[in-house]
């Protein structure tokens, strides 16, 4: 992970003090990969603060621009559709060219998929929000290799890092993911911020110590 500790605890602490992060009462969440957790971040509530949405983004740029310079890279891939916002503000801190890549292709040709306009021998960034097991950045970077681009790295807000890599991952060209924060610091931030009933600081120790167990005992996938 690039980020230093300090900021991936100053990210961690945007999200809980914004409010971007839920804690199940009794029902789960399910993501759209298929595990089963008590905690559900919405990142996209970052977007609406001016102040924090700065300062978080001020980091990510910081964090990735050495190696940006270092490997190349020259244009930001938004991921449709949380990341896109997010990939345009780090765009233009680094001073990179902008595009998008939709969820699914409408049409043919390379910018059925990717919207926006590759500069010569393209290097991207792909941008999105959260990860949990990094299906979808590998299907998503399988996408941009399709329309001829180049990527090897991708940069999310939070990366759980808790889950084994799927299937999906593992058959995909490596995809260096680089997160600005993780479970251990979000779970650091919930539990300084001090707003936690007894009962969900038990469940989300329960969860940290045995995330796939517990996705399995609560009706979701397991490893």
């Amino acid at each position: 992970m690039l980020v230093s500790p300090l900021d991936a605890a100053r990210v961690a602490r945007s999200l809980v003090v914004l409010g971007a992060v839920r804690v199940a009462d009794a029902t789960p969440f399910f993501y759209t990969s298929g595990w089963a957790s008590p905690v559900y971040v919405d990142a996209r509530v970052l977007m609406s603060s001016v102040a924090l949405r700065t300062e978080v983004m001020d980091i990510a740029a910081r964090t990735v621009a050495p190696h940006v310079a270092a490997s190349g890279i020259n244009a930001v891939v938004g991921a449709e559709s949380a990341g896109i916002a997010f990939a345009a503000w780090l765009a233009e801190r680094l001073g990179l060219p902008l595009l998008y890549l939709r969820k699914r292709p409408i049409g043919w040709g390379i910018t059925a998929q990717l919207e926006g306009r590759l500069p010569a021998d393209a290097r991207v960034l792909l941008v999105d929000d959260v990860t949990t097991d990094g299906r979808s950045k590998s299907g998503a970077a399988a996408a941009l290799r399709q329309a001829g681009t180049a990527v090897d790295d991708a940069l999310v807000l939070l990366d759980y890092a808790l889950y084994p890599a799927s299937a999906a991952a593992a058959d995909t060209a490596v995809l260096r993911l680089h997160a600005l924060s993780t479970w251990p610091d979000l779970h650091a931030a919930l539990l300084e911020d001090g707003r936690l009933a007894a009962a969900q600081k038990a469940v989300l120790a329960d969860f940290s110590a045995a995330p796939v167990r517990w996705s399995v005992a609560h009706g979701g996938i397991g490893a």
